[in-house]
């Protein structure tokens, strides 16, 4: 580029300097300021007005880091938007755009002058779309501490209050069976209301079995959490399987079993089972939504050292909006479910040191259960 084209353009723009700043803080006449945040504007918008000024005269790099960092503050500071940030952007831009065209050079310095202006605002912006990710993202971190610490307060409350609520319950519930079996021997019952008290000890049964479940929830260790035994994963299965057989042959769902015997893993079997229970139950509940071709898929396999029991349908996937949450307490598609099976089944697992995750895309959703190796 001709010296004597840039000096015309230095030299025209650096006479120019106070009316173009001015022109650029006319386009925050709508942002509140004090007067010394309006003066700090002033001399940072003098300052890199200044900067392109020197970069027309030079190809070392410049300090742009510097440069993006003062907008992302100043815009966080007027708690302006990113769309606003660009939009002053491009008006600064055409501003100086206008300027240049005025410069009394010809066309190719304007030419020149004009492929600087556009790399040091790309630049400029490019810095700043930096520091705004990077801003968001140290956002989204603490956000995401903040609930991950929230989740745990609030599994260890539910942990505190299930074992309170539970014993609160079953010890009331324990005298009661007690003293209903006193009156079953002392009465010499007609055959009905011998019929009574069966329906008495069945619904009490059913109470029993959940505040169980309720005292299940708790990370605390309980009457429930007997010494382990060791289970056969594909016996338990079979177990569990043979108990829903019923209900899924009256649902029309096709059954496929892939098993691989003699895993075993060291456990409580009535809780593992209720697990597996749990994921029939969902997977049953999921299928009858569909309206033919119902399947359900259930293997069992070893992989590096880890059992692993896989229990997939082809019903509805999982709304997406409850996905990240699944595993919460209350959490659930079912209008008349409590949202706890899988809370449960979640503690459970940790209890005997495995995981539970899941899979919805397409026409599948699978639940997988992962204990270690024996």
């Amino acid at each position: 580029m001709n010296t004597i084209v840039e000096l015309e353009i230095v030299n025209h723009l650096r006479k120019s300097k106070n009316d173009i700043v001015n022109e650029m803080m006319l386009l925050f006449h709508n942002v509140s300021m004090t007067s010394t945040q309006e003066l700090d504007l002033h001399n940072e918008i003098s300052s890199l007005l200044k900067s392109f000024i020197f970069k027309i005269t030079t190809d070392k790099m410049l300090n742009y880091s510097g440069f993006g960092r003062k907008v992302e503050e100043f815009r966080i500071a007027m708690e302006l938007s990113v769309a606003n940030i660009v939009d002053v952007f491009d008006d600064c831009r055409l501003i100086v755009e206008k300027w240049i065209a005025s410069a009394p050079c010809n066309n190719e310095g304007k030419s020149f002058a004009l492929a600087k202006l556009n790399e040091f605002f790309l630049e400029i912006q490019k810095e700043t779309y930096l520091h705004t990710i990077k801003e968001k993202n140290i956002e989204l971190n603490s956000k995401n501490i903040e609930l991950m610490e929230l989740r745990k307060d609030r599994m260890k409350i539910l942990s505190q209050i299930s074992t309170s609520f539970a014993h609160e319950i079953r010890n009331p519930l324990t005298s009661i069976k007690g003293f209903i079996q006193l009156l079953e021997k002392r009465v010499d019952t007609p055959e009905l209301e011998k019929r009574y008290f069966e329906y008495i000890y069945r619904e009490m049964q059913e109470l029993e079995r959940e505040v169980n479940q309720i005292l299940l929830l708790s990370n605390e260790k309980n009457h429930q959490d007997v010494i382990n035994t060791r289970i056969s994963l594909s016996d338990l299965l079979n177990e569990a399987i043979h108990s829903f057989r019923p209900i899924l042959m009256q649902n029309k769902i096709k059954m496929e079993i892939n098993f691989t015997s003699n895993l075993i893993v060291l456990g409580i079997e009535e809780q593992i089972k209720l697990i597996l229970l749990k994921l029939l139950q969902n997977a049953n509940d999921a299928l009858i939504l569909k309206e033919k071709d119902r399947k359900l898929s259930i293997s069992l396999i070893e992989k590096s050292n880890t059992l692993i029991i896989t229990i997939s349908n082809n019903g509805p996937p999982i709304p997406s909006v409850i996905r990240h949450s699944i595993f919460e307490p209350f959490v659930g598609t079912k209008e008349m479910g409590k949202g706890l099976g899988l809370t449960v089944s979640k503690q459970l697992m940790k209890k005997h040191q495995g995981t539970i995750e899941y899979h919805s895309e397409g026409k599948w959703t699978a639940f997988k259960l992962r204990f270690p190796k024996q």
